[in-house]
């Protein structure tokens, strides 16, 4: 159903700070203020650069003991992360999502505590050697527990209200399993509720596994994301094909292949495509680790999800969409024992910008390797070691040690989750008739500013492209 009309007595005062992700991809987050509520929509990690660690603690704009709700789009750590440090400080407001991006998010943010924990308590160590003042972690295992329990899942297309004169509804945004795009409903006084839709990160037409992006029915103002808004992606086909090229080679040359991909979306779709790959002949088959419990985990509720997928995936079934070579590394053990060995494969391992996970300990053990190929499958964020291997480093900074960088590094184009410059367009188009207010975020400013330029040839519609710190009035 779409926005009711006014009820008498409600919201007039309508604004939107951002919390992150303003002029950058990650620290995705908004903080929505009515006269009668505060909700917000996503909270998430910065990723990369020096400060990413002290601008993760910082919680302002969110006042948390006045969060009435948050509508969270989809489980990546860029868009849930700092959600337990809310829960820390004392919110008790619902976290409304898709069973699957709940689900999914419980195993992504009991990592990202875990590993919050370990770091502390070994940077702790050391700090008490040198009898300075010890650290806490961002947040702990127990407050994302305490998180969770406010967890409500919210089915698509179904509309709920979430505050006091607020309701939202979910399309999917075909960008990882669960993921959404969120439609508002704000009631004003005397008027139409005003609609305001946030894209979440959107998917690519076409794409394995998941089905294709929705786009909501009307919009009054739309928050659009541009991660990919200066770039058009390669046709599929070509895509795939490229990809095979690629194994072939490595194949022919015995080169061990290391591959940092995100635990969900990437390493689902590049072990379907090798999959594919093995069945249909057009590569030989080889080893494939994955060195990412996470990811496997991920995997789990991937198959338990077959609603969601597309209708080859469905046809495929969950043993179709994985390659017979495949082997899951459960153990730090096992996962040192593949960098204590040369044999040819492909390790899949996390964190996908290589800012954290085992993946460090394969690039530290690889890196300075000229037999090694590491390949990229997406975007990379700036001041990661992903960003600085894509760029052409010839040498890095991990866990402490400079590598040399002699490994063959390799990015893939077309692997990324995020619809490109026409994706984002064509997602769009059906919101235009309604002439509404276009915000741009999620993106670097180049990608933004090529974005707008594009919206307004194509549409003839100013987008707008706000600065951090940046608080719009909507009504």
């Amino acid at each position: 159903m779409p926005c009711p009309a006014r009820k008498p007595g409600g919201s007039v005062m309508v604004s939107v700070r951002f919390c992150g992700a303003v002029g950058e991809v990650t620290g995705s987050g908004y903080w929505i203020e009515t006269d009668q509520a505060r909700v917000l929509v996503d909270f998430g990690m910065f990723q990369g650069g020096r400060d990413s660690e002290g601008r993760n603690r910082v919680i302002e704009p969110v006042e948390p003991r006045r969060l009435a709700a948050c509508a969270l789009t989809h489980a990546h750590i860029d868009h849930s992360g700092r959600l337990p440090l809310l829960a820390a400080h004392g919110a008790k407001g619902a976290v409304y999502g898709t069973p699957a991006t709940l689900e999914l998010a419980e195993v992504l943010l009991l990592d990202s505590a875990k590993i919050a924990e370990e770091d502390t308590a070994r940077a702790n160590r050391r700090l008490r050697r040198a009898a300075r003042r010890e650290q806490s972690p961002l947040y702990t295992v127990d407050d994302v527990e305490a998180l969770m329990r406010r967890f409500v899942p919210l089915p698509y297309g179904e509309q709920r209200e979430i505050a006091p004169g607020i309701a939202i509804r979910l399309f999917d945004a075909g960008h990882i399993l669960g993921s959404s795009s969120v439609e508002m409903c704000i009631e004003r006084t005397g008027a139409q509720a005003l609609t305001v839709v946030f894209s979440g990160d959107l998917g690519a037409h076409d794409a394995p596994i998941l089905r294709d992006p929705e786009t909501p029915p009307k919009a009054d103002v739309v928050f659009l994301e541009s991660t990919y808004g200066d770039r058009s992606r390669p046709a599929r086909a070509d895509v795939v094909a490229g990809f095979h090229a690629l194994l072939r080679r490595a194949v022919s040359e015995r080169r061990r292949m290391i591959v940092p991909a995100f635990a969900v979306g990437r390493t689902q779709v590049l072990l379907y495509e090798l999959a594919h790959a093995f069945r249909e002949g057009v590569v030989p088959s080889f080893p494939v680790f994955l060195d990412s419990p996470m990811a496997a985990r991920a995997g789990a509720i991937y198959a338990r999800h077959g609603e969601l997928h597309e209708q080859d995936a469905r046809r495929l079934g969950r043993r179709g969409q994985l390659p017979d070579t495949l082997r899951v590394v459960e153990s730090a053990a096992e996962s040192k024992l593949l960098n204590a060995s040369n044999e040819f494969c492909m390790i899949l391992s996390a964190a996908g910008m290589c800012e954290g996970g085992r993946v460090l300990h394969h690039l530290r053990h690889n890196l300075w390797r000229e037999d090694v190929m590491v390949i990229l499958p997406g975007y990379m964020a700036p001041g990661t070691v992903g960003r600085a291997l894509a760029e052409g480093a010839r040498e890095v900074e991990i866990l402490g040690e400079t590598i040399a960088v002699r490994a063959e590094v390799i990015q893939l184009e077309g692997f990324s989750a995020h619809a490109d410059r026409e994706g984002l367009l064509d997602w769009l188009a059906p919101l235009v008739p309604g002439s509404p207010r276009v915000v741009l975020t999620h993106g670097e400013d180049a990608a933004r500013s090529a974005l707008a330029a594009a919206i307004q040839h194509r549409f003839a519609l100013a987008a707008e492209t706000p600065v951090a710190g940046a608080v719009l009035t909507l009504a």
